[in-house]
């Protein structure tokens, strides 16, 4: 089978359950459009330059905000301007996970496809995102695997081995999932008033237990929000060092005579702006506990609660 027979075969199957979602799927750009993407990026296998000879990307929504579907499960199927801005923003923003040593970057450069590289590099290239900062991109790095499909996660990079060995694969194994029903990446399809969706199926799950209330959490200032993939070296960051020993000191205070570890938050660099927010984790005689860290942009100073079971809810104080 070449991915033009999955695709179309896939096509018949959305035109006929889910027509409202196929007419999404915007028609291919012409030819020296796609190799002026490719050359934007990287080179591309045959089989990536075959894919978007069939399509131009998914409009998830109209023009009037109308949702019109997901054709792939989770993730937007991009367009050329999308897999060139993509691309170019990660290059500029390599998510490194993990400093491993000044040997590293010639590591990375001798990797193949498949392998983990604990960061972006140009060869990879993406296709569809969540909207979160989380894509599937195809690696294009010579190898056996070479054209494989992985999952590129803003907090943890390429970890994670190949989720399938083609687009081939991938698109026929979506195909599959739409006509049975099927789960597909954590995810069941279904289909209304011809507009396909994607949800997390929860109907052999028992029900949860009654959640206490939140605690109410007056603070002096409100809360802001950040994106950790904008956040360079350069920026006035707090010390995340310090961060961690006031959340073990606030940990051992509410918890004395315990074992107390832990207290890392999970993001590399924080910026110094008050309001900022951070989750750490703390394992009290081996259980974990849950602290929210917020930034007060004074120093390296910050403000420590563990989190009770039901959560907070914010209340700032005039």
């Amino acid at each position: 089978m070449t991915l033009t027979d999955a695709w179309q075969a896939y096509m018949d199957v959305l035109r006929d359950c889910a027509p409202v979602t196929a007419a999404a799927v915007r028609a291919p750009r012409v030819l020296a459009e796609r190799e002026a993407a490719e050359g934007a990026t990287a080179s591309w296998p045959e089989e990536l330059r075959e894919f978007f000879s069939l399509h131009d990307g998914h409009a998830f929504r109209s023009e009037d905000d109308e949702f019109l579907g997901e054709i792939l499960p989770g993730v937007e199927l991009l367009s050329l301007e999308q897999v060139v801005t993509r691309h170019k923003l990660c290059r500029e923003m390599l998510h490194p996970i993990d400093y491993l040593g000044p040997d590293w970057p010639a590591t990375v450069r001798s990797q193949h496809a498949g392998e983990t590289a604990e960061m972006f590099v140009p060869a990879y290239i993406p296709f569809a995102e969540d909207g979160a900062g989380d894509f599937l991109y195809v690696d294009t790095r010579e190898g056996e695997q070479q054209g494989c499909i992985r999952y590129f996660a803003a907090e943890a990079a390429d970890e994670g081995g190949p989720l399938f060995g083609s687009l081939t694969e991938y698109v026929d194994s979506v195909r599959r999932s739409v006509e049975s029903g099927d789960e597909h990446s954590y995810l069941v399809p279904s289909v209304t008033e011809g507009v396909l969706a994607w949800d997390v199926d929860f109907s052999d799950r028992p029900p949860l237990p009654p959640q206490p209330d939140p605690t109410p959490l007056h603070l002096p200032f409100p809360l802001s929000d950040f994106q950790p993939s904008l956040i360079t070296a350069d920026d006035d960051l707090v010390d995340l060092d310090v961060v961690r020993a006031a959340v073990l000191d606030t940990a051992r205070s509410l918890h004395p005579g315990a074992e107390v570890q832990g207290g890392e938050v999970v993001f590399r660099r924080v910026p110094r702006q008050r309001g900022v927010t951070m989750n750490s984790v703390v394992q009290v005689d081996g259980d974990p506990r849950f602290y929210l860290t917020i930034v007060t942009g004074v120093g390296n100073e910050v403000l420590v609660h563990e989190l009770p079971p039901g959560g907070f809810t914010f209340i700032v104080d005039n």
